[in-house]
Formats: C-alpha cells, structure tokens, sequence
C-alpha cells in the first residue's frame, strides 16, 4: 500500500513538473583577457576593410580606400565604427530590454512536498507515515500583468533612445576635437609665417643700424616681437599635438594611426545663414533625444501608477493537493487570498508622487531645450556676423598688401615697409582664423541644442541590436 502511494505522490510531481518551465540551463563561462583586449584596441586601423564596408552600409561608401583625407563625416563614421562608449550604451539597452520578459513572466508554481508521521498508529493501519503534494498557483489579474509591461516597455524604449544620445556626444566630441585640430594647425602655420616675417624685419633693421639709419629701439622692439611670436609657435605645436590626441580618444583610433591621416576641413570654411528661432525650437523639441527619453521616462511613471491601483485587488493563491494518509487517499483544494494593507493607498500616492516628478521633469526639460536653442541660435548668429566682418576687412588687407608689392617692385617702398605690410596681413588672418573658429564652435554649440547637424553629413543609423555577421566592438547596424 505504501509503494502505491508513493508511486502516486510520484506520478503526480511527474505531471505538473511541466508547469514549472522548460529545461534548466547551464552556466556558461565567460572569461575576459585583458590582453587579447588591449591588442584588439591598438590593432584598431582607419583603413580596415570592415570599416569600409560599415561606411558603404550607412550609405556613405568611400570613393577609395584607403581614404587620403578625412572629413569630418568620414572621421564620425569611423568613430561610431570604433568608440566602445556605444558598445556600453547598447549593451544596456539589451539589459533594458531583457529585463522586460524577466519582469512580465508569470509568477512561479509552487511544489510542497508534505510527509507526516503518526505517533500512534493502529493495527489495521500500514504504517505511521502519511505522504502528499501540493501546488500552489498564483492568480495574477491580467490589468496588474499588462500595467507592469507597460512599465518596463517605456524603460526599455528609454534605454534604447539614449543609445542615440551617447552616439550624438561621440559626434559632438569629434567634431570639437577636429575643429581643434583645423585651428591648431591653421594657428601654427600662421605664427610660422609671422615669426619668419619677423626674423626678416630684424635683419633688415640691423643692417640699417649699422648704417646709422635707424634707431637700436626700433630694433630692440622687433626683436622682444620675435621673441614672443616664437614663444607663441612653441605653445601652438603643442596645441596642435595636444587636439591630435584628443581627435584619436574621439575617434577610438590609435594616435600613432592618426598622425598619418590627411584632413579635409572644407567643412570649416563653409557659412550657414542662422536658422529662424520659431524654426530652432521646433526643431530641438522634435530631436532632442533626452527630451523623447524623458517622456518615456513618463510614460513608466504612468504606467507605475496603473501597476499599483491594479495591486489593489487581492492577490489569490491556489493550492490543490494529494495526501495519502495511512491507506486513506486524500484531495484537497484551498485558496490564500492576500490583501493589501490599507487597500494600498500608501503605494498608490507614493507612484502618484512619482508620475508628478516625472511630469515637472519633462517641463523643465522643455524649458532648458528651448533656452539653449535659442541661447545657441544667438551665439551663432553673433560670432557668424563678426567672421563676415572680420573676412571683409582681410579683404581690404589683402588688397593693400597687393599694393605694397606693386609699390616695392615699383621702388617707391623699401622692403622693410614691405614686410611691415606683410606682418599686418598675417595678424589680419590670424584674427580671421580666431572669429571663424568661434563661429564653428557656436555652430556646433547650436548643433548641440538641436542635436541635429547642420553641417558634416548625416549621422549614421543607431541600433541596440547586431546581427552575428556584424559583432564588432563600436559596430552600429540600421534600425
């Protein structure tokens, strides 16, 4: 009698085993080597074929390769491409999204294995052991199910949208660190040409000291300028040094594989009219990604509330059950049904708190995007303004050194006066290159505020997810 109940007891485990899940799976390690990682990263090269390939995927592919000189579109394919920034971003993402199913699932079963044993047992009765199983099954209401789904949709859609953010601070990383680059190099060339300008004037005003036609002040006076000037060219080639490095931590590239690339900085000397500020906000408040998360943000917000008003209605727990019990074979069926305390009005303000948070949020991230669109608009359309002034007076600068050469090769000026005129010129470009690069850092402070590009290209297509074929650190596949 006893084997029969234990073969049922058996038989029964055996029938609802399915309902607690599918096969169980197994650990699988996953080490990390340093090492092979470190390789990988200085083994990272601009002219790697799968590099080419990403660009011809983002619709941009390259007309030779390897590329002689970068732009700025290209330079920000290769960092989408390279910087583990977005690898980071979408990995949370993944999380966010897998923690959607793990939130969502349906409670567990419940398995209680029962064994009793009789103090006293009567003759007739096989023995003192009694022997059952109970499962326990949790109702769930299907309103409290789809509000927690609701919830962790709109952190997983947060999460992916803030992959884009992270992929815009890469651009806007890169494209301050070439714009570096361009005036860095631009400044260089210039105080060089200035200090040679310079080293020329002292010479010709010795000679005429010696001649007893010019003063020892004018030529002290010139030489303290040279000093300064070649101070000033010392500082620059650092400078220049110092953008290079942070170009090659924008792009995720060795800096040794950067110092061999040639750049295209046409992008720099184009002009853009400032947008029209009815046109700057709508467009900020249209892509502004953090502004698009924040709402999502919201949205999970809401839906908590949702989750706790449907946690009002009691939680039930059913729990049939089989007992031998001493030759007797015994079914039982009950419910637990549990209450929340105080019918769960204390959670339920605390998420309304919450979704009211979220709500004042969302407004003062509107308020800050439409201020820094129109601060940015406004600071472009200043320092765009100054540029124009400051390229028509190099202009004019450029005629009267025209002048001055006619006027040398005519022999009505010596060269000292030529080279005076010639310094002029370069102090001319010199505040020229300062005024444009002003003007580029508030386009790309303005770029910023909408986070859309005026100007370099458009940026590639964000995904959370990648395809086997294209698993590659910084790798960014289509939507």
């Amino acid at each position: 009698m006893r084997r029969r109940a234990i073969r049922g007891v058996a038989s029964c485990a055996l029938v609802l085993a399915p309902l607690f899940g599918c096969a169980l799976q197994e650990y699988t390690p996953a080490p990390i080597d340093p090492g092979a990682s470190a390789t990988q990263i200085e083994g990272r090269s601009p002219n790697d074929p799968a590099l080419r390939d990403y660009m011809a995927r983002q619709g941009q592919p390259p007309g030779e390769w390897p590329l002689r000189r970068w732009s700025l579109s290209d330079l920000t394919l290769a960092a989408f491409y390279f910087q583990p920034e977005l690898s980071v971003a979408r990995a949370q993402a993944a999380v966010a999204r897998a923690e959607v199913d793990a939130a969502t699932q349906r409670p567990p079963f419940g398995l209680i294995p029962r064994v009793s044993h009789h103090s006293r047992v009567r003759e007739d009765e096989p023995g003192p052991w009694s022997l059952g199983l109970a499962l326990e099954v949790p109702i769930v209401p299907a309103s409290r199910r789809e509000a927690l789904r609701e919830r962790y949709d709109a952190l997983a859609d947060a999460a992916a949208l803030r992959v884009g953010d992270v992929g815009w601070k890469v651009r806007s990383a890169l494209r301050t660190s070439f714009l570096d680059v361009y005036s860095s190099r631009a400044r260089l060339a210039l105080l060089e040409q200035d200090a040679h300008a310079r080293r020329e004037m002292a010479a010709l005003l010795e000679r005429r000291l010696r001649a007893g036609v010019e003063s020892s002040v004018a030529l002290t006076t010139a030489r303290l300028r040279l000093a300064e000037v070649e101070g000033e060219v010392q500082a620059a080639t650092v400078a220049s040094e110092r953008s290079l490095g942070a170009l090659a931590q924008a792009t995720g590239i060795p800096l040794a594989r950067v110092r061999e690339l040639a750049f295209d900085f046409t992008v720099f000397e184009s002009v853009l009219p400032a947008p029209d500020s009815t046109e700057t906000q709508r467009t900020a408040l249209l892509n502004r990604i953090d502004l698009r998360a924040k709402l999502l943000d919201y949205a999970a917000a809401d839906a908590a509330v949702k989750l706790e008003i449907a946690r009002q209605n009691p939680t039930v727990l059913f729990t049939p059950g089989y007992l031998w019990d001493q030759g007797d074979n015994v079914w039982t069926l009950a419910a637990l049904v549990l209450l929340p305390s105080a019918g769960n009005r204390p959670a339920i303000q605390a998420a309304h708190a919450r979704r009211d948070l979220a709500a004042a949020e969302v407004n003062q991230l509107q308020s800050r995007v439409i201020t820094d669109a129109d601060a940015g608009r406004s600071r472009y359309r200043s320092a765009s303004e100054a540029a124009a002034r400051v390229a028509t007076a190099l202009a004019l600068s450029e005629e009267r050194t025209t002048r001055a050469r006619a006027q040398f090769d005519a022999g009505y000026i010596d060269r000292v006066e030529l080279v005076g005129a010639r310094l002029e010129h370069l102090a001319a470009e010199r505040n020229t290159l300062a005024l444009r690069t002003e003007s580029q850092a508030a386009l790309g402070a303005l770029e910023d505020a909408l986070q859309a590009p005026l100007l370099g290209g458009p940026l590639p297509q964000l995904a959370s997810e990648r395809t086997p074929a294209d698993a590659k650190p910084g790798d960014l596949a289509r939507r």
